[in-house]
């Protein structure tokens, strides 16, 4: 399969690179600039995966149109998979309009739910009276600033 898809010609070009696929441990991503393309090579994945008696799940593959339409025509082989707006490869969150908005939200939750109150009051503890105190034991006290 890697073979395959090392020596797949088409793909999109980035940087003046062509690239067709991403692989990270178990998940594939692959990325075509034509719907033709894209379902050519998954024909031809579909065929080497059954060669060496794998299977794609069809269940778990995903397939996102990245255009202004989104449509696709029916009676088609890539109609067997599951079309999705919005996909998380890599927790990240990708949209097939290409808005960055979501990803930037979910991550914003992420941080907000990750710091809580008390590590937020250590960290003013830590920081900002550190800061406050700093030089403190040379202060001389009055009653006037004592009630302040």
């Amino acid at each position: 399969m890697r073979k395959m898809l090392e020596e797949w010609g088409d793909g999109v070009t980035v940087g003046g690179v062509k690239i067709s696929n991403s692989r990270h441990a178990d998940d594939t991503a692959l990325v075509m600039s034509l719907k033709e393309e894209m379902e050519e090579l998954l024909r031809r994945l579909v065929i080497v995966t059954e060669e060496t008696e794998l299977k794609i799940n069809q269940l778990k593959t995903k397939i996102m149109i990245v255009n202004k339409a989104g449509t696709l025509t029916e009676n088609n082989f890539l109609s067997l998979y599951d079309f999705v707006k919005t996909i998380v490869y890599l927790s990240s969150i990708i949209l097939n309009g290409g808005g960055l908005e979501t990803e930037i939200r979910g991550r914003d939750g992420m941080i907000k739910s990750a710091v809580i109150k008390k590590t937020k009051l250590q960290i003013v503890e830590t920081l900002v009276f550190l800061i406050f105190l700093y030089g403190a034991e040379t202060w001389t006290l009055k009653e006037s600033t004592d009630d302040a």
